[in-house]
């Protein structure tokens, strides 16, 4: 992890960085932190304590040794400076773990306490490095190991109170502290320890929990934002495709506000089929597209399909910028849009439907009136001559040419059956007319 360079106008403000900079990485290694949880804020915390510890137990060491060794006492000293030296090159070293560099401080305190207490009857500074590491021991470690060092200091101070009462070796505490003195001051310290413990503990677990919740929460919004970038994307890429739909669709399409009537969107397709610019089209109502006389239609059919939730069909005349009308086709369906409520539109030129059907049914007009000459005209004289030869088949039994006028009979005949299956295809194929108003446009 490289880190940047800082300007320091002060010498010695910048070789204090350095050496915190030194400390943190023999330390931790700088490892990268994904979140600062507890373990995060607890090693910081180790940190910044042997970070100041290093150079105060100098301070406080050297003087203290140099005092214990004046009045004859060459153990302490010793224990002194073998605390501060191995503390120094565990902590420092990177060849162990984080852990046993914790566990390794509390234990060598731990001696340390021991051995003042032993050795120079000192209660009063034992007493405060037992409390201490309880305070230590409490931060750095689990609250299960916490409540066990009360165990472990009442243990010490039971034993301290044997070694005051059945005088087991040559300590000072059997000369400064009789049994009932050691009894009241053990459980004093005993009860500050677990106050202090117990709150610590309170503490800790309350911050544990609220950086729980923290990175709950932190996930649950890191998981709530992927969606909902997931979402836009998905809306983005829907918005997308749909305005292509409009824009490029070969119909032409508008939106219009369904309370003011005023057109909100048009697509390309609209502007070259009804002439109008995409700025005049915006400008427009639709009542603009229709000639006066179906502005009431308009009406009818907007109250009708306003309370449909399905497509809406009508058929009606448009006008186009040049003043030309032409017959229209008329789907629509509402929509929101851009919070209003609004219809969509899509229209599409059926005059050249129209105009076709129309030649059609010309046609059929035509061809009806072929049947109709066919079935009046043609067959009228054939009946007459139908009628013509059974009378000569009747008044020529011995005639010599009665088989001549039987093949004329049978001929007349056939050709009445022929013309009578024509007339019955025709009436087939072409129904008759019966409203003159077919091709009148209708609203459905």
């Amino acid at each position: 992890m490289k880190t940047k360079a800082r300007n320091f106008s002060n010498p010695l403000e910048g070789a204090w960085y350095q050496y915190k900079l030194f400390v943190d990485r023999a330390i931790t290694g700088m490892p990268v932190y994904q979140t600062k949880d507890i373990s995060y804020w607890q090693e910081r915390l180790f940190v910044n304590l042997i970070v100041f510890s290093l150079p105060l137990s100098l301070l406080a060491v050297v003087p203290s040794m140099i005092a214990a060794y004046l009045q004859g006492h060459l153990f302490i000293p010793l224990i002194d400076g073998l605390a501060v030296t191995s503390i120094s090159f565990i902590t420092l070293s990177n060849r162990f773990k984080l852990a046993f560099k914790k566990a390794f401080v509390a234990v060598v305190l731990y001696a340390v306490a021991i051995c003042l207490t032993t050795i120079l009857g000192s209660f009063g500074i034992g007493a405060i490095y037992f409390l201490a590491l309880s305070v230590y021991i409490t931060l750095q470690f689990s609250s299960r190991i916490a409540y066990r060092t009360i165990a472990v200091n009442a243990c010490l101070y039971i034993s301290f109170a044997c070694i005051i009462y059945f005088k087991l070796f040559n300590s000072p505490l059997s000369v400064k502290y009789t049994l009932p003195f050691w009894i009241v001051y053990a459980l004093n310290f005993m009860f500050l320890n677990v106050a202090v413990v117990v709150q610590i503990s309170h503490i800790i677990r309350g911050v544990k929990k609220t950086f729980i919740q923290e990175a709950r929460l932190m996930n649950e919004l890191q998981t709530e934002m992927a969606e909902k970038i997931q979402r836009n994307e998905v809306l983005k890429e829907s918005e997308a495709h749909y305005k292509s739909l409009f824009q490029q669709n070969p119909s032409p399409m508008w939106i219009f506000d369904t309370e003011t009537l005023q057109l909100l969107q048009v697509n390309d397709a609209a502007i070259r089929r009804y002439g109008y610019s995409r700025e005049e089209f915006l400008s427009m109502s639709i009542k603009e597209l229709r000639p006066e006389e179906k502005l009431n239609d308009l009406t009818a059919f907007l109250d009708r399909s306003s309370k449909r939730k399905t497509i809406s069909l009508v058929n009606t005349v448009h006008r186009h910028k040049n003043g030309d009308l032409f017959y229209a086709e008329v789907r629509c369906s509402n929509i929101p849009f851009k919070g209003k409520k609004a219809r969509l539109v899509m229209a599409r030129n059926i005059t050249a439907q129209l105009e076709y059907t129309q030649a059609i049914e010309k046609q059929n007009a035509k061809l009806r009136e072929i049947s109709h000459m066919q079935s009046h005209v043609v067959r009228a004289p054939l009946a007459r001559i139908l009628g013509l030869t059974d009378l000569v088949l009747q008044s020529s039994q011995d005639h010599p040419d009665k088989q001549l006028f039987e093949y004329l009979d049978i001929s007349v005949k056939e050709l009445d059956d022929v013309i009578k299956t024509i007339i019955q295809n025709s009436e087939e194929v072409i129904p008759e007319k019966k409203d003159d108003e077919y091709l009148r446009l209708e609203s459905k």
